[in-house]
């Protein structure tokens, strides 16, 4: 009687581990005419470069960021349960301004959120990581990321739907504070300069 009930636990526990392996996103390779994961960059500003694997799940992201101003990456797919992936950017700043933080959020029709305690940064830079709410992640540290240095981010994703989902990544990074003074400051001498001169 003990064997027929640790044999029938054994076939639970590898019903429940096939069913595990089978969710999450739907790769079209295996079910024809199933959406797959896309991104799109409508900034024709910055470049970028990704891949994702449907075995993992995971999203690598290769970007030069050449502009501080906020970058969107539209992200659409489909899902047979409540999947989570795992997000690794690497970042050349090519912006020919120093970033002191950067800014990642979520938002779209999609519903997904920031796995809390997932986010990190590779090396020296922004290692501070703050959970603003559960859609906003700020990366914050002592040292700046330099004009031409690279930055690498983490972070996992929730998305919990079934079926068909799209949401827009937002990341943003923050100008040091002592960069845009100069800046503003140049700006400012070349208005008096150009006033002077009319």
């Amino acid at each position: 009687m003990k064997k027929l009930a640790v044999v029938l636990m054994l076939v639970g526990v590898v019903t429940l581990l096939g069913t595990a392996a089978q969710a999450g996103f739907v790769n079209p390779t295996d079910s024809p005419g199933a959406a797959p994961f896309t991104c799109e960059f409508p900034s024709p500003v910055n470049q970028h470069n990704w891949t994702f694997d449907y075995s993992g799940p995971s999203l690598t992201m290769n970007e030069a960021i050449h502009s501080a101003s906020k970058d969107l990456v539209l992200m659409s797919g489909q899902t047979d349960s409540d999947p989570t992936f795992t997000v690794v950017k690497t970042i050349q700043n090519t912006s020919g301004i120093d970033w002191t933080s950067y800014i990642v959020s979520l938002s779209g029709g999609g519903g997904a959120t920031f796995v809390g305690g997932s986010a990190s940064a590779g090396g020296n830079k922004l290692q501070t990581v703050d959970y603003i709410h559960p859609a906003a992640i700020k990366f914050t540290g002592a040292k700046a990321v330099k004009n031409g240095e690279l930055l690498t981010l983490s972070f996992d994703i929730n998305v919990p739907t079934s079926g068909l989902f799209n949401f827009t990544l937002t990341q943003e990074p923050i100008p040091e504070p002592a960069t845009m003074a100069l800046l503003g400051l140049g700006s400012l001498g070349l208005f008096c300069r150009r006033r002077a001169h009319c």
